[in-house]
C-alpha cells in the first residue's frame, strides 16, 4: 500500500489538487486573455501610465503604476496587485487589466515584477514584493497616492505573496507597523505544506525554513487590516479548503475578514472581476478604500 504525501492524498491526488489547471480544460486561452486585456489596458491609460519604475538595482525590480502623477492636492486610495503563476510565470506585463476600472474609480494601480522561480528563492520572491511595497508607500505623494489607504492584492501565488505583506514587521522595514489599508486575494496557497510535497517544488524547491516562514497561515499577522478572501467556484477542494483556513486563522487575529466564493469562476478568471465594476470583487475593493478613509 502507497503511503499517502500528505492528509488522505496519495501522490497523484495530491498534485491534481494543487494543479489548478486540472480544473479547465486549457489555460492557455486564460493567459491569452491576460495579455490581451493587459495590453489594452495599457493603450487605453497610455497617457497616465508610468512603466517600469525601478524599486530597486536588481533586473526584475520594476513595477508599472497608472493614475495621475506629480505634486498635487488631491490623494487617491491605491491597489498594489501581484501577479500569480506559481511564483514561476506570467509577469506585470500580464497584469495590467484591472488599472482601467482602478483608474476611473479614482484609484491608483500598481502591479510589480518580481525574479520568477527557479532564479529566485521563495524568500527572496517574498522579500523582492515587500522592497516594492516599501518603494511604492514612500514614494506616495510622487503619484498622488495616500499611503494611508494602499489596498495589497494578488491572484494565486500572487495572493501568497500579498498575504504575506500583511505578516511583514514593517517597523523593520522603516515603514509605520501597518502601512497597508486592506488585502483583496484570490485563490491564494497561504500553508505551503502541502505544496512542498507536490510537483509544484521541483521547479519553486520550498525547503522546510520557507515552509515556516513564508506560509502566511503558520504565521502571526502584524498587520490587522479588513481582508477579502475570494475564490473560484470551480477550484479544487485544496484550494478552496486553504482560502476557508486563512479566513479564520485571520478571524482569530482579529481581522476583518469577508470571504466568499465566486460563482462561475475559476482559478485563472476570478481575478478579471476586479476590471469589471459590476461584480462584488471590485465594490468591496473599493469598500475597503473607503474604509481606510473613514479611519482617518
Amino acid at each position: 500500500m502507497t503511503a499517502p504525501a500528505y492528509g488522505d492524498f496519495d501522490q497523484g491526488r495530491l498534485d491534481a489538487q494543487y494543479s489548478p489547471s486540472s480544473m479547465v480544460d486549457d489555460i492557455r486561452p486564460f493567459l491569452d486573455d491576460y495579455a490581451d486585456r493587459s495590453r489594452l489596458a495599457r493603450q487605453e491609460l497610455a497617457a497616465v501610465a508610468r512603466r517600469d519604475l525601478r524599486f530597486g538595482p536588481g533586473h526584475d525590480d520594476r513595477l508599472d503604476v497608472y493614475g495621475p502623477s506629480g505634486p498635487g492636492p488631491q490623494s487617491r486610495p491605491a491597489l498594489f496587485f501581484v501577479h500569480g503563476g506559481y511564483w514561476q510565470q506570467l509577469s506585470k506585463e500580464d497584469t495590467a487589466f484591472p488599472a482601467p476600472a482602478m483608474v476611473q474609480a479614482g484609484a491608483v494601480y500598481a502591479t510589480p515584477d518580481y525574479t520568477l522561480a527557479p532564479r529566485a528563492r521563495l524568500s527572496d520572491i517574498v522579500d523582492q514584493v515587500r522592497r516594492a511595497f516599501v518603494w511604492l508607500w514612500r514614494r506616495a505623494a510622487d503619484h498622488r497616492i495616500d499611503p494611508e489607504r494602499i489596498v495589497v492584492s494578488g491572484s494565486s501565488a500572487g495572493a501568497h505573496l500579498a498575504a504575506m505583506l500583511l505578516a511583514t514587521p514593517w517597523r523593520q522595514w522603516g515603514l509605520p507597523a501597518d502601512p497597508i489599508a486592506g488585502a483583496v486575494l484570490f485563490g491564494g496557497i497561504y500553508d505551503l505544506t502541502p505544496v512542498r510535497q507536490t510537483y509544484v517544488n521541483d521547479v519553486v524547491a520550498i525547503d522546510g525554513s520557507e515552509v515556516q516562514n513564508c506560509s502566511p497561515l503558520l504565521l502571526t499577522p502584524s498587520v490587522r487590516c479588513p481582508v477579502v478572501i475570494a475564490w473560484g467556484e470551480r477550484e479544487t477542494d485544496e484550494f478552496k479548503r486553504q482560502s476557508r483556513a486563512f479566513a479564520e486563522h485571520l478571524r482569530r487575529q482579529g481581522c476583518p475578514v469577508t470571504a466568499f466564493e465566486q460563482s462561475g469562476r475559476n482559478h485563472f478568471d476570478s481575478p478579471v472581476e476586479l476590471a469589471v465594476p459590476s461584480t462584488r470583487v471590485h465594490a468591496e475593493t473599493l469598500r475597503l478604500m473607503r474604509l481606510a478613509a473613514a479611519r482617518r
